[in-house]
């Protein structure tokens, strides 16, 4: 029985395409993160306003505005990211006719070449 091909820890920095799909699967640590700190919120704003002013307080820390800006550009690599793999993940078809990838995303699809033009 042929044992599996042995691959590197870092086999990801190889090429364009595995980086960007590596630091998508790490947007997810931050975006639960960042769900964590909302659910918090909504229950400070439960517990009444000084509580909730407390925590507002807290979040304007040095600490928390770089994680939530970190949190963002994540959000905003997950949100591109899902865009292109949409015509591919989900083909819409009407009847026999494959709808057209810029009618699912509002733009014109390029193939990812793992190359900047």
């Amino acid at each position: 029985m042929p044992y599996p091909r042995q691959r590197s820890n870092t086999w990801f920095l190889k090429r364009w395409p595995y980086r960007i799909f590596m630091l998508r699967e790490l947007s997810a640590v931050f975006l639960a993160g960042y769900t964590v700190l909302l659910i918090l919120l909504v229950a400070k704003v439960h517990d009444g306003g000084d509580a909730f002013k407390d925590y507002a307080d807290t979040l304007q820390s040095p600490a928390l505005i770089v994680f939530n800006v970190i949190a963002l550009l994540f959000a905003l690599l997950h949100t591109f990211t899902w865009f292109q793999a949409v015509p591919s993940a989900l083909p819409v078809r009407i009847g026999e006719e494959k709808v057209p990838a810029v009618l699912l995303i509002g733009r014109t699809m390029r193939p990812c070449s793992g190359r900047r033009s």
